[in-house]
């Protein structure tokens, strides 16, 4: 190969060097753009009397497709993680207005005409549990026997005035409540429901806390119990996360979720 031969190859050459969507890369990182650059100049300045090796100058260019194929599969990556947020941010909102037991969350907040769950999973069957409502400064409102229940998930809701277990509505002694509180109408006179019993007035809204405790394996013991609040909004943060706005201030990842309530 002759001198000036070299030279109009080092003159077709020079068009690649600065590719036109060549970007600035990050700092201490060597971009696609960058690396075309370094091995074009390497064959500008080459030796004609001793040129690039073939296998070398091959191998060079396969790092280069490497390089290539890494960005655009990165850049694929981002895009898939960017869609599936999007979506995951999508389903979130339907959860909006609904009920949700939370990871960790040990106290529910009881809004007007709502409800108040909590949620526990029972490891072994446990006998003569008991349900105590507390309000949120541990002041005890309520004590009610559930009875026994097999190992496995256990739901219990309280609307202030009715309980549920597991779907099913607790028949309460209400004598035996602590609350003895009934409407009145304006004359003073107890209201009465159909059956002729007296019209008991709920809790109010606030927070409440739900302890539990049954005999396992022939002891006494506390059985830990997570509660609900209301999901008001959803939001991204800034890891691309999507986060559940609870009522009174709280927030929980989905993975925090731990059971989603009809109400």
């Amino acid at each position: 190969m002759a001198i000036n031969d070299v030279n109009n190859t080092s003159q077709v050459l020079d068009q690649y060097s600065k590719p036109s969507n060549a970007g600035k890369p990050k700092d201490n990182e060597l971009g696609r753009d960058a690396f075309l650059s370094l091995m074009v100049a390497q064959l500008n300045n080459q030796n004609p009397l001793d040129p690039t090796d073939n296998q070398a100058f091959v191998a060079q260019l396969a790092q280069f497709s490497t390089v290539e194929g890494i960005d655009k599969l990165n850049t694929s990556m981002e895009s898939m993680q960017s869609r599936f947020n999007s979506t995951s941010a999508l389903q979130a909102t339907s959860m909006v207005g609904q009920s949700v037991i939370v990871d960790g969350n040990k106290t529910g907040l009881l809004l007007d005409q709502g409800i108040v769950s909590g949620f526990t999973e029972l490891e072994e069957t446990a006998s003569n549990i008991e349900l105590r409502i507390e309000g949120k400064n541990g002041q005890l409102l309520e004590k009610i026997p559930l009875g026994n229940h097999k190992e496995g998930g256990m739901t219990v809701r309280w609307d202030g005035l009715n309980l549920m277990l597991d779907g099913s509505i607790v028949d309460l002694d209400r004598s035996k409540l602590n609350r003895q509180e009934f409407y009145k109408d304006k004359d003073g006179e107890f209201v009465l429901d159909g059956n002729g019993k007296k019209v008991a007035i709920p809790y109010p809204a606030g927070e409440y806390v739900f302890k539990l405790s049954g005999n396992i394996n022939g002891g006494n013991e506390a059985i830990n119990m997570q509660m609900s609040s209301r999901v008001d909004s959803v939001t991204m943060n800034t890891n691309g996360n999507v986060v559940l706005n609870l009522a009174g201030g709280q927030s929980a990842t989905l993975d925090k979720i731990k059971q989603v309530l009809d109400e």
